[in-house]
């Protein structure tokens, strides 16, 4: 599998010039599991120090709340050892990556609320970079067998939520590669962005609306994502299952 890294053009240009290379993180061995939940802008827009761009929506006509759960047997931040990481990415999608992109959600272009990981190296170079990031010791992540159908893959953050995908449908544009971008604008308009690079991914897809498999998203009352959601539970309208990923490259900017 060839690695590719998305390191031009930043997210963080857009608020302000790209402050250097970034900082690399390179992931190994990841699952990736991921929902996608239907909310109304208005429900969307307060999360955000500055108003985002929701005009343009992905499988269907609402906005969407994305929760991106990895799980990965190690990782290395900045050329350092760092262990294994499980990591939720908390985030709205805005748009895509590249004009030419299909509009699918591997191609996503999404303004971040908030990292939540177990890795205390990896959250430091998050923040480092102006990207809101939380430490949750209690979190684990589950998945099945290889050879399982269907594919079920679970993220538990304790006293927060958890994200669950059970499907068997392979994805049609399986092997697809990912270029996925986070952005996020902190206080005084200081700016982040992080990106997200995968070749050769293969998954499993979920449309709940159609019977055949389950996807959901339980929260805590007066969680984060709870508020997101407007509930402790919430409709979710797509759900991708990814097979193990050999590894997953990120680069971590802030805006001059």
């Amino acid at each position: 599998m060839v690695l590719v890294l998305v390191t031009a053009g930043s997210a963080a240009a857009h608020h302000g010039h790209a402050a250097g290379p970034g900082t690399k993180v390179s992931l190994r061995g990841c699952f990736l599991t991921a929902v996608l939940v239907p909310r109304e802008a208005s429900a969307l827009q307060p999360f955000f120090r500055r108003p985002v761009d929701l005009g343009m929506t992905f499988y269907g006509p609402d906005p969407l709340l994305g929760l991106w759960a990895f799980s990965c047997d190690g990782a290395r931040v900045a050329g350092k050892p760092a262990g294994r990481v499980t990591a939720s990415l908390v985030s709205v999608p805005t748009g895509l990556t590249s004009p030419e992109a299909l509009p699918l959600a591997n191609n996503f272009a999404s303004a971040l609320v908030r990292v939540d990981t177990t890795s205390k190296p990896f959250a430091r170079a998050l923040r480092k970079a102006r990207l809101p990031a939380r430490v949750v010791e209690k979190a684990t992540y589950r998945h099945s067998p290889a050879a399982a159908v269907p594919w079920r893959g679970r993220l538990a953050v304790r006293d927060a939520y958890t994200v669950t995908v059970r499907a068997s449908d392979l994805d049609p544009t399986n092997p697809h590669d990912h270029a996925n971008r986070f952005d996020h604008v902190a206080p005084k308009g200081r700016a982040g962005t992080m990106t997200v690079a995968i070749q050769n991914a293969l998954d499993r897809f979920c449309f709940p609306d159609g019977g055949t498999c389950t996807a959901s998203v339980r929260a805590e009352r007066g969680s984060l994502v709870a508020r997101l959601m407007g509930g402790r539970e919430a409709p979710v309208r797509a759900g991708f299952d990814h097979s193990k990923l050999p590894r997953v490259a990120l680069v971590l900017r802030a805006a001059r």
